[in-house]
């Protein structure tokens, strides 16, 4: 038998549906959701050939299809530590036209990893031009794998409220918290946060986390390090710019390549 990433895993894979006419009854399989609960992770893939869809449907709405990618992904981190449960609304809810399949078991190595050869098994290749760049929402699902495989999940506090530290009302919650037995020449209490981004993508997002670790320092000791897609490469201004905006805020800055280490790391200071 198999042992760690060998190991199948048991996943329920929700059908995203276009049906322009529920009386006809007509679908086309437009995106996918795919959940493993043992690894808090709910990915999500749609299709941007709105050719097929065209040809469907004439009078398709493509707006609203472009943002179903963007729509999900917000979802899903909103309802991050309520899965089964947005899960279940969405299949509730989701009747006119656009609708959500039973789910279906599939058994995947690697969920995350796997989620386009799924998609293209059931809704379509996606084409070179179609390839995109990790997401703010992927990037966080990687870290929790991590965190999960190097058993320090239980330990992290998840959506630490920046309202504690900034001002009420304050909407963002940073991913995870948690604060270290002992750091040398620091005040044991010493805080420590964790957040996801992508360079290319979250420009505003970088700003805000500045802004945020600032005012948490006013008050007490503490630390920011920003997981991110990959160190901006050489001709990547968009990507260049975020990573000096967290620099110049003295947030540490880790590409998903290092999430292992970093999780091993935070082992290490809780204990564990």
């Amino acid at each position: 038998m198999g042992t760690g990433e060998d190991e199948f895993k048991e996943c329920s894979l929700f059908l995203v549906q276009y049906v322009p006419d529920p009386v006809k009854g007509e679908t086309l399989n437009i995106g996918i959701l795919l959940h493993n609960p043992d690894e808090e992770y709910l990915g999500c893939l749609f299709t941007r050939d709105f050719r097929r869809v065209k040809q469907f449907h004439a009078q398709a709405d493509l707006d609203l299809l472009r943002e179903l990618q963007e729509d999900f992904e917000k979802q899903i981190d909103e309802h991050g530590d309520e899965l089964s449960n947005y899960l279940t609304y969405i299949q509730k809810t989701f009747s006119n036209l656009i609708q959500i399949g039973s789910p279906r078991t599939c058994l995947l190595r690697d969920p995350q990893s796997e989620l386009a050869d799924v998609f293209a098994r059931y809704v379509g290749m996606l084409k070179p031009t179609e390839a995109r760049e990790e997401s703010r929402l992927e990037i966080k699902q990687r870290l929790t794998s991590a965190f999960k495989r190097a058993n320090v999940w239980d330990r992290l506090e998840k959506r630490v409220p920046a309202a504690r530290w900034t001002q009420p009302g304050d909407p963002l919650r940073l991913d995870y918290g948690y604060r270290p037995l002992f750091i040398e020449g620091k005040p044991n209490g010493h805080a420590r946060f964790i957040h996801a981004l992508s360079l290319k993508h979250d420009e505003k997002l970088a700003k805000v986390l500045v802004y945020t670790i600032e005012r948490v320092r006013r008050k007490e000791p503490a630390d920011l390090t920003a997981v991110v897609e990959r160190l901006p490469e050489r001709g990547d201004k968009t990507a260049a710019v975020s990573h000096r905006i967290l620099q110049d805020g003295n947030i540490l800055v880790r590409p998903l390549a290092e999430v292992d280490e970093l999780a091993g790391a935070i082992r290490g200071e809780l204990g564990i």
